[in-house]
């Protein structure tokens, strides 16, 4: 169980800062019935720390690249009903809400 008041109603972290690799975990689990795998955690890193650097979401082109992945993997991993794969990844990741709701989540 996620503590509370790190998430908001919606399931969206409430301080970027206390995002941690367990937190998305059980986040992924409860939200999207999601077990995360040692490369969906270095997904979520890398946009993370893409933020981080640029504040904003990468492109969906930059994450598969940098991953040397098709769309079509990409997808399989995070894409969950009506929300995108890149906005599963930003939820997950704990970025602002607005930009993961911009994001497709």
């Amino acid at each position: 169980m996620i503590k509370e008041n790190v998430l908001d109603e919606e399931g969206f972290v409430t301080d970027p800062s206390l995002w941690t690799d367990e937190l998305s975990r059980k986040m992924a689990e409860e939200q999207f019935n999601l077990v995360l795998t040692e490369l969906h955690i270095q997904t979520i890193r890398f946009v993370r720390e893409y933020y981080l650097k640029w504040e904003t979401v990468p492109m969906m082109k930059t994450i598969r690249e940098h991953f040397k992945m098709e769309s079509e993997q990409l997808d399989e991993m995070f894409k969950r009903g009506k929300s995108s794969s890149r906005g599963v990844i930003c939820k997950l990741g704990g970025l602002p809400k607005m930009l993961c709701i911009a994001s497709g989540c």
